[in-house]
């Protein structure tokens, strides 16, 4: 394990984070793209809030073979820069097949350094600090999310294409990566294992399992972020503007949700999950009930909160050990990506199969699903513990 105590080094990293929650900020943007491309699908025009997911996910595949090759820190450097590129282009194109090419490539350089964040600070980082600052990413993410939807949302007034400008916040991020963070080992690191999770093969039971979960909770995760600001508009109570306060208060809760939960995991354990879930079916409810913008905002906040107490949760349980495991992560983040860009369709394929005609029952399906995930995790952890105690109490 490398060490730094560097706090520049820390916030560089950080930084980073922020590009990689960005990309849904523009979904308050689908009335409007839709109204500027009458010809275009809506089912299409929301691909450009999830095609960056996809290609997110491609990216991962081969991201650790670039980083061996060019190192760390170039591998993040070339990906940030890919981003700041791509965000821009839509400022200056009508094209919608060369806007969707840009979003595509924007998920391309997210994934050259999403998974590497975590690999970085698990190579810097052990143990409580490790999860304190997989929770801080999270934090950071959230502030991305924040900023970019806020300044999109704002910039909006002038236009679509103005508001395509806020991924300008992606210059100081490569700036200070590039000044502060020093160049990281390749070497495959030898993983020490806790007292709790021996070492386990490539795949295992509980990374399969987290895999599926993944799935499942980002798709509907997804579906309302694509969703919400059609139902606004659609409803009568709210503008696209608005709207954008919905998914701005998503990211607010997504800060808060991993500025809490280094501290919750610490005091619940496993259990944080139990208290994510229920958030966001809470939301759900919240959402589908909801005929004014400030009901909306509070769902929109609790759907933040709730999936950052997942998604941390996650990641630190295949990061257990000194130096991380890249892989297991890579896997993770490669299911929320596929998850995010086929959400448009599983919507679709979920409307048909449940003939669900009306907007708001989309959310109360969210609502179901989330309610039934969280029953299952609390029998699982629950039948889990007593099984524990009685192997403890034989022994």
């Amino acid at each position: 394990m490398q060490k730094t105590s560097n706090s520049l080094t820390k916030f560089s990293i950080l930084l980073v984070s922020v590009i990689t929650a960005s990309a849904p900020a523009i979904n308050a943007n689908i009335p409007a793209l839709a109204k500027a491309f009458p010809t275009v699908p809506l089912s299409q025009v929301e691909l450009l809030t999830t095609i960056p997911s996809f290609f997110l996910m491609l990216s991962i595949l081969f991201s650790s073979w670039v980083a061996q090759r060019i190192g760390l820190k170039q591998t993040v450097q070339l990906g940030v820069a890919i981003t700041a590129i791509a965000g821009l282009t839509p400022v200056f194109t009508n094209s919608f097949d060369l806007i969707l090419v840009s979003r595509a490539a924007f998920g391309l350089g997210v994934g050259l350094f999403n998974s590497l964040l975590v690999t970085i600070i698990s190579s810097f980082y052990e143990d409580q600090e490790r999860s304190k600052l997989i929770g801080f990413q999270s934090i950071f993410e959230g502030l991305g999310g924040v900023l970019v939807t806020f300044i999109a949302g704002q910039l909006m007034n002038f236009g679509w294409h103005v508001s395509f400008w806020a991924y300008l916040i992606t210059i100081p991020a490569l700036v200070f990566f590039t000044l502060f963070v020093p160049k990281i080992s390749t070497t495959k690191p030898v993983v020490k294992t806790e007292n709790n999770l021996p070492k386990t093969p490539l795949f295992n039971s509980r990374l399969i399992s987290l895999l599926i979960l993944t799935f499942v909770v980002v798709s509907f995760y997804m579906i309302m972020g694509i969703k919400v600001p059609t139902l606004i508009v659609d409803s009568g109570y709210g503008t696209t503007t608005s709207a954008s306060y919905v998914i701005l208060d998503l990211s607010l809760g997504s800060m808060a949700g991993g500025a809490i939960f280094g501290k919750l995991y610490d005091w619940v354990k496993n259990y944080v999950i139990v208290l994510g879930f229920s958030s966001l079916a809470i939301s759900m409810a919240l959402i589908a009930l909801s005929n004014t913008i400030s009901v909306t905002i509070l769902g929109g906040f609790l759907t933040g909160l709730g999936f950052r107490l997942y998604i941390p949760w996650a990641l630190n349980i295949v990061n257990m050990g000194g130096n991380g495991n890249p892989w297991a992560t890579s896997l993770i983040l490669m299911s929320y990506n596929l998850a995010g860009s086929m959400a448009p369709y599983t919507a679709l394929l979920l409307q048909s199969v449940l003939k669900i005609n009306q907007l708001r029952n989309i959310f109360w399906m969210n609502t179901i699903a989330y309610l039934v995930i969280t029953i299952l995790v609390v029998l699982f952890l629950v039948g889990f513990s007593k099984f524990r105690n009685r192997v403890t109490d034989n022994t």
